[in-house]
């Protein structure tokens, strides 16, 4: 049996003058018995002279004559071992044998070292390696612990868990229809459908958008490059995102388009787990290559320059882009007077009259994404891709509604004001003055009277802007009215007291302006009080 603990190793080299090695003395001592103390025997690590034979030897500590108590990895570290009758002298006073091996009377094994085989791997097993020579004819010995240390992180490791790399999650699942197909650069996860002709978004089908009147389009966005565009071949493209902030740590990771192939194709490419956006990107160019406009909500600032920067994180070239329609700016310029946000959803249902149900908000949507990239459950991603389809085809209904001819256009009342101030901007006055008359008829309020009286004022028609001033002050509590009130009765009935009265209710100017516009008021107003000046006759006689 071995002792507790096993052997301890100690091993020591002194080189004496003549170059001849020491003798390297190793000991092992058991708790149940310690060592015997014997002081004709130098301490432990200290080397002994040389045997006369010149063979190198060690000294193993005192142990049991009962060969069964040697460690069994030292026994197969030392067998074989012969001893010459030249190793009679070495052996003289050593009284005890043990097996091959020879004691002295204190139990101390010598082992000749010169006799031992080459290193075997019952020798590794051992744990006992000899070192490269050191000096002339220098051995000395070293503990294997780096192979042994290796063997046993191995097992361990063999029996830990190791979090290997997850497969991406599957999404070819009924209830996340996207089918795998073969891009440039790698596999797509594609979900395509073609929309009927009767397909509508509330009260708007999409068909018509194909037939939108490009130079309508350019003059509600004010940019007369869409003008020449056709409309077939618009490419209209939202992102759903892993967050809004934009910058190199948002990725898109699923994208919608829509364009016409005989019918609206609306078309959403999945990115199954983060890094693998190069194929989508691919799909995206292709298809900005193809087209002659680019339509989104609220892409110039967001939509784009993310694209754009997941194309130079990616290594791709950036598409050319070509004209691009952001509906965002359209529609504040023309529902602004609905005094709603100006947010998708909201526009839908105020002018689509179509109702989302069981949506998810866009402030949810990287949680559902993230969830399903821990777990790979599709159930969280399906609100999503629902989220991104309706908001590819409400962009297609608005370009409908928007493209329509202006004289035939099924904008209500308030959205006309929108299309009268427009046109004011783009300085076709007399278009835009029609539609204005066209909304104070179809009951704009307040907010067309407003639009014609500017619209009147700016053409020089100030009488008949002052008349619509006074209805509009009648009907609201309108700073912005009594200014233009009190400037008109100033300078064109000159009528100051009016003026005076108007401006004293306030108007929409800085303190100190108003301050001078009541003096300067309240001056005229005395003098206008004052009977005239007699100068006397106009001729003296002499």
């Amino acid at each position: 049996m071995r002792r507790p603990g096993g052997l301890s190793r100690r091993l020591s080299r002194l080189a004496g003058p003549s170059g001849s090695s020491e003798e390297h003395a190793v000991t092992s001592s058991s708790p149940e018995e310690p060592p015997r103390a014997d002081t004709s025997c130098e301490p432990e690590g200290v080397a002994e002279p040389r045997e006369p034979s010149g063979r190198r030897s060690r000294r193993v500590g005192a142990r049991d004559t009962d060969e069964g108590d040697i460690d069994d990895s030292f026994v197969a570290a030392i067998e074989p071992l012969d001893a010459g009758p030249e190793d009679a002298p070495a052996l003289a006073g050593r009284s005890r044998s043990f097996g091959d091996r020879e004691s002295d009377d204190e139990g101390h094994v010598f082992l000749d070292l010169d006799d031992l085989p080459d290193p075997e791997p019952r020798r590794f097993e051992a744990g006992i390696e000899p070192w490269p020579e050191v000096g002339a004819g220098a051995m000395r010995e070293r503990p294997i612990v780096l192979d042994e240390l290796r063997a046993r992180i191995s097992r361990v490791l063999e029996r830990s868990p190791v979090d290997r790399a997850k497969p991406p999650p599957d999404v070819d699942f009924p209830e996340l229809p996207f089918v795998a197909e073969e891009g440039a650069l790698g596999v797509l996860h594609v979900r395509s459908r073609k929309l009927s002709a009767a397909h509508r978004v509330g009260t708007v089908h999409v068909g018509p958008a194909a037939e939108a009147k490009a130079e309508v389009l350019a003059l509600l966005a004010l940019d007369p490059s869409l003008a020449g565009c056709d409309p077939k071949r618009a490419l209209y493209l939202d992102t759903e995102t892993t967050g809004l902030s934009g910058g190199t740590g948002t990725v898109a990771f699923l994208l919608g388009l829509a364009y016409w192939d005989g019918g609206w194709i609306t078309e959403q490419i999945l990115v199954r787990q983060l890094g693998e956006e190069a194929p989508m990107l691919a799909r995206v160019a292709e298809r900005i290559a193809s087209s002659e406009m680019l339509v989104t909500f609220n892409g110039k600032s967001f939509d784009m320059p993310l694209l754009r920067t997941r194309f130079v994180l990616a290594g791709l070239p950036l598409p050319v882009e070509p004209p691009h329609l952001d509906l965002v700016h359209v529609a504040r310029r023309l529902h602004k007077a609905r005094g709603v946000a100006c947010k998708l959803t909201k526009l839908e249902e105020e002018v689509l009259g179509f109702v989302r149900h069981d949506d998810v908000p866009s402030g949810e949507v990287a949680g559902h994404y993230l969830h399903f990239l821990r777990t790979g459950d599709t159930r969280g991603l399906v609100g999503v891709v629902e989220h991104n389809a309706w908001d590819v085809e409400a962009m297609v209904a608005f370009v409908a509604l928007y493209g329509e001819p202006l004289d035939a256009t099924r904008l209500g009342a308030k959205d006309l004001v929108g299309i009268a101030e427009t046109l004011r901007r783009s300085q076709r006055l007399d278009d835009a003055l029609t539609f204005a008359d066209r909304a104070v008829r179809e009951g704009a309020g307040p907010d067309g009277l407003r639009a014609r009286a500017m619209l009147k004022k700016a053409r020089g028609e100030r009488e008949a802007a002052l008349v619509d001033f006074e209805e509009l002050a009648a009907q609201v509590d309108c700073p912005k009215a009594r200014l233009e009130l009190a400037k008109l009765y100033e300078h064109v009935r000159k009528a100051p007291a009016l003026a005076l009265a108007v401006a004293s209710r306030g108007t929409a100017e800085r303190p100190d302006l108003a301050d001078k516009r009541r003096a300067r008021l309240e001056k005229k107003v005395v003098k206008g009080a004052l009977p005239p000046k007699d100068d006397g006759p106009l001729f003296r006689s002499k």
